[in-house]
């Protein structure tokens, strides 16, 4: 069931959204969620290897990961900081909620399921890649394509959405005559 039609409300109404989940995502969504990445990454990484694995701590002020690894034998550490990677996410979930306002419930499920999903995914690629920066030249290019692309991914995952549910075209009522 279609909520809000007009469009100037769908506006206003996915701004708030939008303004809503970013003071969420500030007061300790954003750990939350980044935490349970890790979690899922370092439980696929422990079916393939015993050492790798990520920890996300507070350092300086600043949450960051630290990814443990060995190479050739030799085991380190190295931090990386999650922002690009996760503050898409301040994008993506006000689109779904706001979904819910606009679409069918089916539609909206579908939609969230589908646009987390293929995100997640990504973002454990991601992290996986990150383990083995240091062995493999493919490796570390996917890693560089996919570093700074997570912004673009979250636009294309917006886009296919608004093509697919068009939220923001006006509806033409058909004259009969």
């Amino acid at each position: 069931m279609v909520i809000i039609s007009s469009i100037r409300n769908k506006i206003l109404l996915l701004l708030l959204i939008s303004v809503l989940f970013f003071f969420t995502w500030q007061a300790g969504l954003e750990t939350v969620y980044t935490k349970v990445l890790v979690s899922t990454t370092n439980f696929t990484l422990s079916i393939v290897n015993d050492y790798d694995h990520f920890e996300y701590e507070k350092t300086n002020g600043l949450y960051q990961f630290r990814v443990f690894i060995e190479v050739d034998g030799r085991k380190g550490n190295f931090v990386h900081e999650p922002g690009s990677m996760t503050q898409p996410l301040i994008t993506i979930i006000p689109w779904q909620i706001f979904l819910f306002f606009v679409l069918r419930r089916k539609s909206a499920l579908q939609s969230l399921g589908t646009n987390i999903g293929i995100f997640f995914l990504i973002q454990i690629i991601f992290l996986i890649l990150l383990t083995n920066y240091y062995t493999s030249e493919v490796q570390q290019y996917i890693f560089m394509m996919i570093d700074d692309s997570f912004n673009i991914i979250a636009l294309i995952l917006i886009l296919k959405d608004n093509m697919l549910y068009p939220v923001f075209r006006k509806r033409v009522v058909a004259v009969r005559k």
